[in-house]
């Protein structure tokens, strides 16, 4: 009598649910030199759902083209330390074909001592 072996597959699914953002870029969208939407077709798309709330920044690094940033944001903190900061703090975990979404809350911090 012959053996039969059955091979059985077990997919496991996890699932987050949250609403649906607009934009769905996020604050900051980081697109990889390789990635399935250009630079230019992403600002478009954002610009259909936010319009003109984003600047294209496009970059001369190997693996990072272009972000796309909420103008928001550079009202709150130095726009050269802004990108440099996000460069940074995503190359590491970038490739040419990747494209991340950031969320990106900045806080300020204020004191000032009067005299009264």
């Amino acid at each position: 009598m012959k053996k039969v072996s059955v091979k059985r597959k077990k997919a496991i699914l996890n699932m987050e649910l949250s609403t649906f953002k607009i934009p769905p870029a996020g604050d900051i969208l980081v697109l990889g030199k390789s990635c399935a939407i250009g630079p230019t077709a992403a600002l478009k798309m954002l610009n259909t759902v936010a319009h003109r709330k984003f600047e294209l920044i496009r970059l001369s690094n190997k693996t990072i083209e272009a972000l796309l940033i909420k103008k928001q944001l550079f009202l709150r903190a130095d726009r050269q330390a802004l990108i440099d900061t996000i460069v940074e703090e995503t190359a590491a975990i970038m490739s040419n074909e990747c494209m991340l979404s950031i969320k990106c809350d900045i806080g300020i911090r204020m004191s000032r001592e009067i005299q009264g």
